[in-house]
């Protein structure tokens, strides 16, 4: 049997906004996420994916509703912004900052081997007595992974975390949350970049602060009968499943439903 890592229960977040007016950022969410599942946000700007992230990680208080993690479960977030959250000046110190409990009881030479291996672990390969302000923001962000693991996350929400970085930094970012969700931990990725949807093996999309779909990649690129929800809900699929329906136009059957580019090559070999 699943073991629900995070459940939500109508929850319900509201912001007060210029106008003192109350709006809901958030409502009436009810939603289970299963320990070692993959779960990737998508919606508009305002659409209450972010929201919904800081409210499966515990920094958006709840207006209304329960939150509930799994005994001893630990959520942990990565934010859009790599400076954001890191205080250290060198990456020892930051990985010190969110160790705190750790230093305590350990000796300082084994949690030294410790977090090397973590940060080869995550792909961030640099000394631990690298300066921050020497990293780049793609690195900013595996240390921003790093420190998850440090302060002893299974579960780890990224919000929008390769929104701010080059191609080659959201690969090896998102390359590490692939890495991360193989050894078991729990994903919830929030992003507007379709094609980095294909890792998740759940989507939810958000408008005005529900959730309008909820389920698998495959049925929300390719839809089950007639209806493809990503086309209906206004977003442009990811170049792989582009070219795998301009293909199914043209009669060539293809023998699966392709998100990867490496499943359309195979699929295309095996047509």
């Amino acid at each position: 049997m699943e073991k629900i890592a995070i459940s939500l229960r109508e929850a319900t977040v509201r912001y007060v906004g210029a106008s003192l007016e109350r709006a809901s950022a958030l409502e009436r969410v009810s939603l289970d996420l299963y320990r070692g599942s993959w779960t990737a946000l998508l919606g508009r700007n305002g659409g209450g994916k972010s929201t919904l992230s800081k409210a499966l990680a515990g920094i958006a208080p709840l207006s209304n509703g329960e939150r509930t993690v799994e005994k001893d479960g630990s959520v942990h977030m990565v934010l859009q912004q790599p400076e954001t959250q890191i205080l250290g000046e060198t990456v020892i110190e930051e990985l010190a900052l969110c160790a705190a409990r750790e230093m305590a009881s350990e000796d300082l030479r084994v949690l030294r081997s410790r977090w090397e291996e973590l940060l080869l672990e995550v792909g961030l390969n640099v000394p631990l007595d690298e300066p921050v302000k020497h990293l780049s923001g793609g690195q900013k962000q595996l240390l921003n992974v790093a420190g998850c693991l440090v302060a002893g996350a299974e579960c780890i929400v990224l919000d929008e975390a390769t929104s701010m970085l080059d191609p080659a930094s959201r690969q090896a970012v998102l390359g590490a949350a692939v890495s991360l969700h193989r050894s078991g931990r729990t994903i919830v990725w929030a992003t507007h970049r379709m094609e980095e949807v294909a890792s998740a093996d759940r989507v939810l999309v958000l408008e005005h602060g529900t959730i309008v779909y909820d389920g698998s990649p495959s049925a929300f690129f390719y839809g089950d009968g007639d209806a493809v929800p990503c086309d209906a809900l206004g977003f442009e699929p990811p170049f792989v499943v582009r070219t795998a329906k301009a293909l199914f136009a043209l009669g060539i059957p293809l023998p699966s439903r392709p998100l990867r580019p490496e499943a359309l090559a195979e699929a295309v070999n095996k047509a």
